[in-house]
Parts: C-alpha cells; structure tokens; sequence
C-alpha cells in the first residue's frame, strides 16, 4: 500500500497487484462483453466524454472484496459521524478511454443504499496495460481549479486506487492506444445516529439536483435517489423510480419533474405521478411561459421541447449544441444559455435565434427586467444589459441564479458558497462543507438552498 495524498488529509492510496494477470483479463473480457455506450446524453463532453457501463454484481462485488477488504480502512470518522465498513457496492461502473477521451476535474458522488449505510472511498482497478498508451493517468488536485497537482497514477493492469471521493481528480485523455478502469466503492455503515445541523430541513440519499419554492411556501426538492420530496407542515416523499431527478418546477399548482434518463412528469396531491413523455437526453431544466401557457424542458441533447398544461407535445426547437443548461421566462417567450457559450432566445411558438455569444460553456441564467444574469463554468457572473458587466463570483462553475424582490441577486457554485450581490458588491451568505447545486429565495427573502447532501 502506497499512499499519495498528504499527511492529515483525505485518504488516497494504492495497492499493486491488488489483483492478478488472470483475475484481471478476465474482468476486461467480461465488460467489454456487455458493452459500453456513450456518455453524451448523460454528461456534457467538455465535462467527460470516455464511453461508460453501469451493471450489477453482487458476487463480483464480494469476490473483490475478498482480495482487497483488509487493505480498506475498517473505520472512517467523517464530520464527526463513526462509520464502519462493510462491504463494497454491488454496483459497478466500467470506463473506457481513447481517442483523445478524458473525464475533467472532479469529485466522485456518494451510493447511498439507507440513511445508514453509504460509500465514501472509490476503489478503481486498472484493467489494461497498452504498449504505446499515451496519457490515462488519474491525476489529484488540492482543488476544483486544478492548478496544484497532488499526485498522478500510472494505468498499470492490476493495481487499484482507493481515495476519499470528497478528493477533486481527473482521468487525464487517452490521445494513443486504450484504458479501461473499473469503479467500485467502499461501502461503510453509520455506527450512532447522525446528528443534522440546526438549519436543515430534510436530506435525500444523495445529491440534491434542485430545490424551489412552491405557491403554498412549502419547499420542494429534486434528488439522485430519485425522489421529490416537500418540506413543510405536510411533508410528502414521491418515489418516480426512473433514476436522478435533475429538474423541477411548478405551474398552477402543478408540480412537473425531470429525470436524467430523459422522463418528464406530473405529481399529484397523492404522492404519485404520471408520465408526460420521454425526451432524447437528460431533462436538465424547466420553466413556464405565462403568455402562452406552455412548458418547457431544456435537455443534454440541446433542444427545448415544449407541452402545454395537459402534457401534449407543442413544438420543438433545437437551440444549443451541447447541453442546454438552464432556461428561463424572458418578455414573451424564453432565454436559455448552454454548453457552447451561446445565449439563445425562443419565442412561445418555438422560433429560436442567437442573443449573444460569451465565448465559454454558461451554466446558469436569471431575468431581472430586461438584465439577464449569467453564470459560467469558471465561476464569472455576468450581466447582458445596459451596462453589461462582468464579475470574478465564485472559485467554480455557477450553478444557480435567484433575484430577490429587492433586486438583489444570489449566485450558488460548486465551490459551496452561496453570494448575494448589490450594487456589484458581494455579501457572502452561507458556506457549506460540499458544492450548492440550487438556490431559490421565498416571498419574505429567506434563502433556500439545496447542496450534495441537504437542503438547508
């Protein structure tokens, strides 16, 4: 066992020869016979665009764990919380690399089977070693920026690394030959009860994709277990069963969600739901036009696809390449802005034209009259008015825009900080341990926001 990380931080290490030639030509023959797809319509490709396959495989799972549980921490303290192993995820995910295929700066996202039971270090085996393989390291960083490198893996067949997945890493491109890696996770259990911090409302089993506040000021959020949940004086858990839930939103009482694997729903006041339609990518945002009554989903496929109030398809207009971030209400249609720095405008029938074009990936808008808000990947916030300006906001992408009935403008970024902006000055307004993925503000200004782990 070699550690790499340093000294007093996360736990970063790797075994050589955790398994042997055979055990390991095995496992490359048996992913490569179920195949991989693309990760296009699931991840943006300046984010990761290597092909990937998800299975599941208990008694691969425990095998593995046979070979390489004594070298795993029986115990882990994490925010005060004991946690003990016991086992490694049945679900695994394989990765293959080249043509220039790489997976960009960071942090991998928790499996949480139970309020009790959760992973918390990766286990990654190196399946292949290729003559002539140029590139494939899996490189660690001190931070989302990725300016300081902490240390940098060699792909050699058989040798595994398992590091905390709060560590920011990258898979480096392959530009010659092919790497193929095997993802598993450490699997611990809660010793003691957890206790929650004084301002949170609820948590899901995972990342929390959007929070929002509902007509009734009840609260409303979307996560990776798949569920929306309110929060409030009747709290409801709705189970869609079709994966992450990455968009919400409400209209006349309604509320719609979107799923990664591209589903668009309705709830009801059961705690159900019916299906809408099935959509060529991730749903990654949604919004209502008032004027004409229509919603509308923006998806990882780059088009915004359109239903009225009963859920029958209007129109759709293909208006990004790459993803389309986000979207929103501006005058009497839409303003959405995606992967490719575009600002993209859509009218309630559907006809879509160029705004403006800012040169790098935009993840976040907000309308504010005629001023539109702007967040990017480096963590600039911009403003597309008179005047325009431009603002050095957060340490990493921007996730989410508010604007506050003051008119001041709250900014959320996977740094973890939340910011509220006036006059261009910034009042910072709450730093959490893991990176703000939503921020919505409630009639009387109180700020809700959602991060990996809860909604506060």
């Amino acid at each position: 066992m070699d550690t790499f990380l340093p000294a007093g931080s996360f736990v970063g290490f790797t075994v050589t020869d955790a398994i042997d030639g055979s055990f390991c030509a095995s496992l490359l023959e048996n992913v490569q016979a179920r195949g991989f797809i693309a990760t296009g319509l699931r991840y943006p490709d300046d984010y990761r665009n290597n092909d990937r396959l998800v299975f599941e495989d208990p008694s691969l799972a425990a095998q593995l764990f046979s070979a390489l549980g004594n070298e795993l921490p029986p115990e882990l303290v994490v925010d005060g919380v004991t946690w003990k192993l016991e086992g490694l995820n049945p679900r695994f995910r394989a990765c293959r690399y080249q043509d220039g295929q790489g997976f960009c700066v960071h942090r991998d996202g928790s499996h949480v089977p139970s309020a009790q039971l959760r992973s918390l270090l990766t286990v990654q085996l190196y399946l292949d070693e290729v003559p002539g393989r140029i590139g494939g390291h899996t490189r660690f960083y001190a931070d989302a920026r990725g300016a300081t490198t902490l240390a940098s893996i060699p792909p050699i067949a058989g040798t595994a690394i398992v590091f905390d997945h709060r560590v920011w890493h990258d898979g480096e491109a392959v530009s010659a030959g092919i790497k193929h890696v095997l993802r598993t996770d450490a699997m611990y259990r809660r010793v003691g009860r957890e206790r929650e911090a004084d301002d949170t409302l609820g948590r899901h089993r995972g990342y929390v994709w959007k929070v929002i506040v509902r007509d009734s000021g009840d609260i409303a959020s979307a996560g990776r277990d798949g569920t929306v949940r309110t929060w409030g004086a009747s709290p409801q858990v709705c189970d869609l069963g079709l994966g992450s839930v990455t968009a919400l939103h409400e209209t006349g009482g309604r509320l719609w969600a979107g799923t990664r694997s591209g589903h668009l729903v309705v709830l009801d006041e059961e705690g159900g739901f019916q299906p809408v339609a099935a959509i060529d990518g991730a749903v990654l945002d949604l919004a209502h036009v008032p004027e004409s009554g229509v919603l509308v989903a923006s998806t990882a496929s780059g088009a915004l696809h359109a239903f009225d109030e009963r859920g029958d398809a209007q129109w759709t207009s293909q208006a990004h390449e790459g993803w389309a971030w986000q979207v929103a209400p501006y005058r009497d249609g839409l303003v959405s802005v995606g992967q490719y720095g575009r600002i993209r405008c859509t009218s309630a029938q559907g006809q879509t034209h160029t705004f403006a074009e800012l040169g790098r990936p935009l993840r976040a808008v907000a309308v504010s009259g005629e001023e539109l808000w702007l967040g990017d990947v480096h963590g600039r916030l911009h403003v597309a008015g008179a005047p325009r300006l431009s603002l050095e906001a957060h340490d990493a992408a921007i996730t989410s825009i508010a604007i506050a009935r003051d008119g001041s403008v709250v900014t959320s970024s996977e740094d973890g900080s939340v910011k509220r902006w006036r006059d261009q000055l910034c009042e910072p307004c709450a730093l959490r341990s893991d990176f703000v993925t939503s921020v919505a503000l409630n009639p009387q200004g109180d700020l809700v926001c959602a991060d990996r782990k809860s909604v506060v």
